[in-house]
């Protein structure tokens, strides 16, 4: 079956403006309607712009939007759908449109934006192979013992999106099941107020026990890796041999330079200026 119809998903900046992409703004203009989680939002991006039409679509009422999308697609148009900010479907709405358009055939593309999951990672520091994007975890009950357990129990980094106002409980709870796990709390990303702290889950348990203001995204260290038995750490095993060599009262300061050398890949001649005794 050939169909012209087409759903877009766009991203939108966190906060700042000026991610918003040329692609992006393009298609804002151009679609045949915008399906907004806020209808306002598509007027703070390009207030100077002459907008299609633009119809509410939230996670109260998505479902019934399905019906409009589909027989807007069967006519031919472009729909776009724009989340309040950044990408459409990471804990906003969106897959249900996706699903529905994907079952009845119709192409759907995503115009990139910020996430503030992977913005968070980034800046995290943290191994981002293995890492997990939980969203909003549960607020309480067995839902929320199990994903603090399992989160435990994983390898990866868990990125988690949380309320300014719940952040301290959440903190309190991460410290009891991975306090020495280092934490990133990423606050208003992109925004003027952008914060970043950055501590173990049970220092930051102390340090933040007022409700935050604005979106926070944490981002939780994995469970270190066990060592295999007869493993070599690599940052041991290249200390050891920095050791020997400078216990080696055998080796002449320019052989040891060059051995050095080798080992840190450093300049030879700048070692060996350092290492030889001055006259």
């Amino acid at each position: 079956m050939s169909v012209a119809g087409k759903l877009v998903l766009i991203g939108t900046p966190l906060g700042n403006r000026e991610d918003l992409t040329d692609r992006a703004r393009r298609t804002l203009r151009e679609a045949d309607l915008l399906l907004c989680e806020d209808t306002r939002s598509p007027l703070r991006l390009l207030p100077d712009a002459a907008l299609p039409e633009r119809i509410s679509c939230f996670v109260g009422n998505e479902h019934d939007r399905v019906a409009l999308l589909l027989e807007r697609l069967a006519a031919g148009q472009t729909v776009a759908f724009v989340s309040e900010a950044g990408l459409p479907v990471w804990s906003d709405p969106g897959r249900l449109l996706v699903s529905a358009a994907v079952a009845a055939g119709y192409e759907v593309d995503v115009i990139p934006g910020p996430t503030a999951g992977t913005c968070a990672l980034a800046a995290s520091g943290f191994v981002a192979e293995g890492a997990r994007f939980l969203g909003f975890i549960a607020r309480a009950g067995k839902g929320r013992t199990a994903a603090l357990a399992e989160l435990a129990r994983d390898p990866g980094a868990s990125v988690i999106y949380e309320a300014g106002n719940r952040t301290p409980a959440l903190l309190r709870d991460l410290s009891r099941c991975v306090g020495d796990r280092q934490v990133l709390i990423a606050r208003e990303l992109t925004k003027l107020h952008q914060e970043f702290l950055r501590g173990t889950a049970a220092e930051l348990a102390e340090r933040v026990r007022e409700p935050l203001r604005g979106e926070v995204t944490l981002v939780i260290e994995g469970r270190p890796r066990e060592p295999v038995e007869g493993e070599v750490d690599p940052v041991r095993a290249a200390a050891n041999a920095v050791l020997e060599l400078m216990l080696d009262l055998s080796l002449k300061p320019r052989a040891r330079a060059k051995a050095l050398a080798q080992l840190t890949g450093l300049d030879d001649r700048e070692l060996y200026e350092r290492l030889a005794p001055k006259r």
